[in-house]
C-alpha cells in the first residue's frame, strides 16, 4: 500500500487584515486527506512567491520568515 505525504505553504487572501497582510498556512496532505494549520505569521500578498511557496526577496524580513517556514517544514 502506497502512502502519500505532502507539505504546502500558502496564504489566505480572503482573510487579509486591515494592515494589508494575509495569514500564512501550512497544508499537510496524507493519502489525499488535507489539514490546514496556521503558521502564525503574516505577509503582504505582493511579497509572497506563489510558485516557490515562500517570501520573495533578500531582505532580512524575508530571510527570517523563510527560515521559520523551513523550520516548520522539518
Amino acid at each position: 500500500m502506497n502512502k502519500t505525504f505532502n507539505l504546502l505553504f500558502f496564504i489566505k487572501k480572503n482573510k487579509i487584515r486591515t494592515n494589508g497582510t494575509a495569514p500564512i498556512y501550512l497544508r499537510i496532505t496524507i493519502d489525499g486527506k488535507a489539514a490546514d494549520i496556521a503558521a502564525k505569521r503574516y505577509i503582504d500578498p505582493k511579497k509572497w512567491d506563489v510558485k516557490a511557496h515562500k517570501a520573495l526577496g533578500n531582505s532580512q524580513e524575508a530571510k527570517t520568515l523563510n527560515l521559520y517556514l523551513k523550520t516548520l517544514e522539518q
